[in-house]
């Protein structure tokens, strides 16, 4: 295989596997509308390209088994069987199977697959309404006459399509005389919608490494620009000053336009999860319907590959433990049909994502005795209820009745809170019984370039994101308390909140007096609030995070490392991960 033809392939399976997840939505859209045939034409025509492109490409394969599946799709093209949900069912297995083919073929060119069973599937489905020559008709304009090829195996299979390929390859066959530039463009493209008005804008695909090139050169720019001003505040050059001015505002531009570079659309990562929602409800014999609000809010690529996971988790357990049976919903004066919102927005810098459903919602009460009966909390603690829901974070709390194949086991939401604390983000709670729940994710924008507060203690320079700084103050010996339990507290406005020094969590001492010192208050978590303690504030900056080094990889309460404007090194603080120490 030589370069050009390697090439092709690759580009191939890339832009296929993008196609395919992006189209699970039409095939889930079906159940929903059967009788939308625009939307079954964009299914036809997205396996039909599929089709004619790896046969451009020489997956020969792959062309078979979309041959066949193209087939089952024009029954339902041609009204032979209904869209019902075993029949959308076996689309989405078909769909699946082609993701199974791309993913693979990516790691081996030459790899084979089983396929026969799925095929044997399509053969049997039949209903006995059943129009064959309205079938026949439409298998003559687009393709081969339908088969029943699948009790062969798939060499036999694949030796039946290229004979078929070959005895029609002299015949008026638009459809099937896929030109090589098709393997330049999306295999499966997406009917623009109607209303839309003139060209579409021109894209370029670039490799992800290089994105990241680019994002670090940026990141050496602002340490630079951050060293360079530093310098010109001892200046009294009035040019150079207005130069430096200029350029950091400059810089700022191409800054923003890198970092929009990894910022993708949510909308794939939420399509997936109507799969799950129909999936998973289908299980449990459950009604549930998922709606999506903020699909194209942007986010960073690798914020967005992080909170996959945590969404995925969630929705199961709204489908499973926050959405009652129709049969309790109905005794309830309920619709049997539960619904979810999934939604997505950005708010002052940050991604806000809430997953909402109209459940029973969860009894505070009911999670503090299942604590106690888990030794998680005493008898006679007293938590309040936005505590008591916090009890779910718990590692193997749960108050599920059984152990289904679903959840359960206690397994997953404190998981859930640690992924997301890794990200520099916060969960919140909130649920009414009978009313449903509600899981607020709170999620920075980015994790290359972040807004922070530049202090020191002892001499020594930290970094403490700005997004987890809820105020600053200069404490007084009235607010300072003394508490046997807790120790020193700082008496904010009524509340107590703990109070450490910054100092003490790496062994550094201070000289100067706690009343001279200023309190940062951060949150740490939901209606949670810690007072730090620091010698002095430098300023406010954008800071390059960096990746600790092998020796302080593992140190809970430091995230990553950066340069500071005066070319010397400097830890970035985690406070929730210092707090827990």
């Amino acid at each position: 295989m030589d370069d050009f033809e390697q090439e092709l392939k690759i580009s191939f399976l890339d832009e296929a596997l993008q196609s395919a997840s992006e189209v699970e939505n039409y095939f889930l859209e079906l159940e929903h509308n059967p009788n939308d045939d625009e939307n079954i034409n964009r299914i036809f025509r997205h396996v039909h390209n599929l089709k004619g492109s790896a046969r451009a490409v020489g997956f020969e394969e792959f062309a078979a088994f979309t041959h066949q599946f193209e087939n089952f799709i024009l029954k339902v093209k041609s009204k032979e069987i209904k869209p019902n949900s075993k029949v959308v069912s076996i689309l989405l297995k078909g769909n699946d199977q082609i993701v199974v083919m791309i993913t693979g073929l990516k790691t081996d060119m030459n790899a084979r697959f089983e396929f026969s069973t799925l095929l044997e599937e399509m053969k049997n489905y039949k209903e006995s309404n059943a129009s064959e020559q309205t079938v026949e008709v439409l298998a003559d304009q687009f393709s081969n006459p339908i088969e029943s090829q699948s009790d062969l195996s798939p060499e036999e299979l694949l030796a039946n399509y290229e004979k078929e390929e070959a005895e029609k390859a002299a015949q008026a066959a638009a459809l099937e005389n896929t030109p090589t530039i098709a393997v330049h463009n999306t295999p499966a493209p997406v009917a623009a919608p109607s209303h839309a008005k003139g060209a579409t804008e021109e894209t370029l695909r670039v490799g992800l490494n290089k994105i990241e090139l680019l994002i670090n050169s940026i990141g050496e720019m602002v340490i630079l620009q951050g060293v360079l001003r530093e310098t010109v505040n001892d200046s009294d050059n009035l040019f150079l000053k207005k130069t430096v001015h200029q350029l950091r505002k400059v810089g700022k531009e191409i800054q923003d336009i890198s970092m929009s570079l990894r910022m993708v659309a949510i909308k794939p990562t939420f399509q997936k999860m109507q799969r799950i929602v129909r999936d998973t409800s289908q299980s449990l014999g459950k009604e549930i319907q998922l709606d999506l609000i903020g699909e194209e809010t942007e986010i960073d690529k690798t914020v967005l590959e992080k909170i996959n996971d945590p969404l995925v988790h969630l929705i199961r357990n709204a489908v499973d433990h926050g959405v009652e049976s129709p049969e309790k919903r109905l005794a309830a004066q309920k619709s049997k049909h539960g619904t979810i919102k999934l939604s997505a927005m950005n708010v002052a810098g940050k991604m806000v994502v809430e997953i909402k459903d109209d459940g029973g919602g969860m009894d505070p009460e009911r999670l503090r005795k299942k604590a106690v009966e888990k030794g998680l909390i005493k008898a006679n603690n007293t938590l309040s209820d936005k505590d008591a829901l916090k009890l779910i974070f718990a590692p193997g709390f749960s108050i599920a009745e059984k152990v289904t194949d679903v959840s359960g086991r206690g397994v997953g939401m404190d998981v859930v809170r640690t992924n997301i604390s890794d990200l520099g983000g916060e969960i919140q709670i909130d649920s009414v019984v009978g009313k449903g729940t509600t899981f607020k994710i709170i999620l920075p924008l980015t994790l290359a370039i972040v807004e922070s507060m530049v202090v020191t203690y002892s001499g020594n320079k930290f970094v403490l994101p700005l997004s987890m700084m809820l105020e600053t103050l200069s404490p007084n010996k009235n607010m300072i308390q003394k508490n046997t339990d807790l120790g020193e507290t700082l008496m904010l406005r009524g509340d107590n909140l703990p109070m450490v020094r910054l100092g003490d969590f790496f062994g550094i001492k201070s000289t100067i007096p706690t009343e001279d010192m200023i309190a940062m208050v951060v949150s740490v978590g939901q209606s949670t609030s810690v007072a730090i303690l620091v010698d002095d504030i430098l300023g406010q900056y954008e800071v390059v995070v960096k990746q600790l080094s092998p020796e302080l990889e593992g140190i809970k309460g430091v995230s990553g490392t950066t340069i500071l404007g005066d070319g010397k090194p400097a830890l970035i603080i985690d406070p929730i991960e210092l707090v827990k120490r």
